[in-house]
């Protein structure tokens, strides 16, 4: 082999080496706080060479028989547990990424039906990435190119890079889920999977689902007479469907019954200091502590200096392997820490005037993920993953850390100001409006205009659909 060849070959192990930390980093940055315990324990079960507190028993027994090694009686390695989270086959996973589940309501709830869909690995992965990414009533409200973009982004997925018809593929899938509405990624899709999921002896199931699609625009609308003379029915027979039709649900997720979601555990704590510093603490201080047996390097070095022969290089390259994963593991959790405080520091540096103003949501600035991981210098898909299921307690209460991501529109000032701020004040002028004469979604356009917000009426109308509110006619109805 000549020099070339081989400084190639060098620098191909390198880039696999490093591509490899980067995988399993952004997988344990994935792992809420209140998960991290657990997670670190299956992997010192996994690795008898990874220490925790108590000093693990090394096998005394004969660790080689025909050339591999062998647990001695008692300690078979145990089937590993199940997770709801995709792994890969025991023998590329083992010293390979770590795969960690993450459960939290209504993302595990998905997430324990994804079996019944026959997903193929790619698919599982891009599931677990719009699952994590549907909004607290279970709606998908990014739109499918920016999704695509960043899962092609994740090193697994570049090859080919994801597309937008694989991703609506599988959310098709997702929307066969409980509950009905689940990953609608809008409020007339969200009413149609609702009707769909209407078992077939249900009078009225073909009357819904025309009304969800061809007759959508008149229910948005409010033109509810129009409708009936449309479908012919009857004073009683109409009460009946309008009884029927508020069934239906703006909010799927809230179908999950409250006892079900667990108790939010917050990853970080911000404290507003009296002089306006702010001052952002990670929750978790690794109350396990580890290192790498000692026991397994000296068996290493004792197996190194005796004659290597076929049965001893395997069990050489065993130890190294072990040693080398429990080390990588105890330097991951580091860097994990690191990487976490950098992140959330950046959010909190950017949304400064909404702590100091008191959690005000009009005090949101624009903040998209691009904008996080330039400041960290890390990819746009590792963020995504890492701000998805993490908590930060304020003096104001628990947020998760997607909260303080939006777009933004500009106002007349020329400066930008974020959607959500934008909704805040959607929600408030619903709020004050008469309920015999709601706004209709051109005044409530008209209204922030006079607010600087330049704004046109089907963006107050997306906005409204994505905060679950009827329309002005649907809610003079409703009252």
């Amino acid at each position: 082999m000549s020099s070339s060849q081989l400084r190639s070959q060098l620098v191909q192990r390198q880039l696999l080496r490093q591509n490899l930390h980067q995988i399993q980093l952004a997988r344990l940055l994935e792992v809420p706080n209140s998960d991290l315990e657990k997670a670190i324990e299956e992997e010192v079960e996994k690795n008898e060479a990874l220490e925790a507190e108590i000093p693990l028993a090394l096998p005394t027994g004969p660790i080689v028989q025909n050339g591999l090694f062998t647990p001695t009686a008692g300690e078979e390695e145990e089937t590993p547990k199940a997770s709801f989270a995709y792994s890969e086959p025991e023998s590329e996973d083992f010293y390979g990424p770590y795969n960690f589940s993450a459960p939290s309501s209504l993302y595990e709830h998905l997430i324990q039906q994804l079996p019944s869909l026959d997903l193929s690995p790619r698919e599982w992965r891009i599931a677990e990435y719009l699952i994590g990414n549907l909004n607290e009533k279970g709606l998908l409200v990014e739109p499918l190119p920016k999704l695509a973009r960043y899962l092609s982004s994740e090193p697994d997925l570049q090859n080919p890079p994801v597309s937008v018809e694989e991703i609506e593929a599988v959310l098709q899938k997702l929307q066969r889920l409980e509950p009905p509405g689940i990953a609608a990624r809008s409020l007339q899709e969200c009413l149609l999977l609702q009707a769909q999921a209407l078992p077939d002896s249900h009078p009225y199931k073909d009357l819904f689902i025309r009304l969800f699609t061809e007759d959508y625009h008149l229910l948005s609308a409010g033109k509810l007479s129009r409708i009936q003379k449309k479908y012919h029915l009857g004073p009683q027979e109409w009460e009946t469907v309008l009884q029927e039709l508020r069934h239906f649900s703006h909010n799927p997720a809230a179908n999950l019954s409250e006892e079900t979601a667990p108790q939010v555990s917050p990853d970080f704590l911000l404290r507003v200091e009296p002089d306006g510093r702010l001052e952002v603490e990670l929750l978790y201080h690794r109350p396990i502590r580890l290192r790498v047996n000692k026991a397994y390097k000296q068996l290493l070095e004792a197996y190194d200096k005796q004659q290597t022969d076929e049965a001893t290089a395997a069990v050489i390259r065993h130890l190294k392997e072990r040693i080398e994963r429990a080390e990588r593991f105890i330097e991951l959790l580091h860097q994990r820490e690191k990487t976490l405080l950098r992140i959330a520091r950046e959010i909190v540096l950017h949304q400064r005037a909404f702590f100091l103003r008191g959690c005000d949501e009009k005090a949101l600035r624009p903040l998209i993920l691009q904008d996080i991981a330039q400041a960290v210098k890390m990819d746009v898909s590792t963020i995504s993953r890492t701000v998805n299921r993490k908590y930060i307690q304020t003096p104001c209460g628990i947020f998760p850390l997607k909260h303080f991501f939006s777009e933004g529109i500009r106002t007349r000032e020329g400066k930008n100001i974020s959607n959500k701020a934008i909704k805040k004040q959607l929600q408030e002028l619903i709020a004050q409006e008469d309920p015999q004469n709601p706004y209709s979604d051109e005044k409530i356009a008209k209204l922030l205009r006079q607010r600087g917000i330049e704004i046109q009426r089907r963006t107050v109308a997306k906005y409204r659909q994505q905060l679950g509110i009827p329309s002005a006619r649907t809610r003079r109805l409703a009252e």
